[in-house]
């Protein structure tokens, strides 16, 4: 049985990287970008790369919940089965905006979509687990950067406190916690949930939030990704945080039950659900 995997932001870099890692492997490879031409330029270089692959292209807008919506019935429309959901795309804003929904843009594109597209998608990756016999997966691509991250809960926005680095800390916090709250409310024998940090990877993010950083290859960073969402296996707990593909504890902030819950919560109503 092949099993398929969505990957969001998949057109360049760690996503890429990740997609044509997967596809290689054999599984059956849904590319995502907010852009269709560049979808579409992804998907043609993919094929030229990997004759055979089995490869398929979405664009939807994560930065909108009707976007994060349009999205999850489209992914359910092109596949019967979806196995693997990576939660890769994110963003590092230099100046706070607000989408559409009035959510602060950083905080809506590298939490509230992947928190709304993985609660909207578990009930199309749960059942493909019963059909496969083996549990199915959600990876969210964290950051070491969450060790430095705050979950203001009572103003996840920062009205009153946004730079661009306390908004992406607190969002990978936000993620990193995301993972181990899907582990808390869903039979591990049926989905599992695990978070990461792919190491400092030389992508467009990195040189837009942290200037002239020496990175490893997006290869690199990939491999981490593929290894969580492609093996067999994962030796380790749902909910678990792994760096540079090693299992290691979160950060103590990631680790508060109360804050978890008030974040889920808050997510929720940010979300519609």
């Amino acid at each position: 049985m092949t099993r398929v995997v969505l990957i969001t932001g998949s057109t360049d870099g760690i996503g890429r990287a990740t997609a044509r890692q997967l596809a290689a492997g054999g599984m059956h490879v849904i590319v995502h970008g907010r852009s269709k031409t560049k979808v579409d330029l992804a998907l043609g270089k993919l094929r030229e790369e990997l004759p055979g692959a089995q490869l398929d292209g979405l664009s939807f807008d994560l930065g909108t919940l009707a976007g994060v919506r349009r999205g999850a019935e489209e992914v359910q429309k092109l596949v019967p089965e979806l196995h693997v959901l990576v939660n890769n795309a994110g963003i590092f804003a230099n100046e706070r905006a607000l989408n559409s929904d009035g959510i602060e843009l950083t905080l809506a594109v590298n939490y509230i979509a992947p928190f709304l597209l993985t609660e909207l998608l578990a009930p199309r990756l749960i059942a493909s687990a019963a059909a496969a016999g083996v549990p199915s997966r959600v990876i969210d691509v964290a950051s070491v950067a969450h060790t430095r991250g705050r979950i203001h809960v009572a103003d996840l926005q920062l009205s009153g406190s946004w730079t661009g680095y306390a908004a992406y800390a607190q969002s990978k916090l936000a993620i990193v916690m995301h993972a181990m709250s899907v582990a808390e409310k869903r039979d591990p024998a049926e989905l599992v949930a695990y978070s990461l940090h792919p190491g400092v990877i030389a992508t467009k993010l990195l040189r837009q939030g942290f200037g002239p950083v020496q990175g490893a290859s997006v290869e690199k960073g990939a491999q981490a990704i593929a290894v969580l969402a492609g093996g067999e296996i994962v030796g380790e707990p749902s909910g678990s945080y792994f760096s540079d593909g090693v299992a290691t504890p979160p950060s103590v902030a990631a680790r508060d039950p109360q804050t978890r819950e008030a974040l889920w919560n808050a997510a929720a109503r940010l979300a519609k659900l």
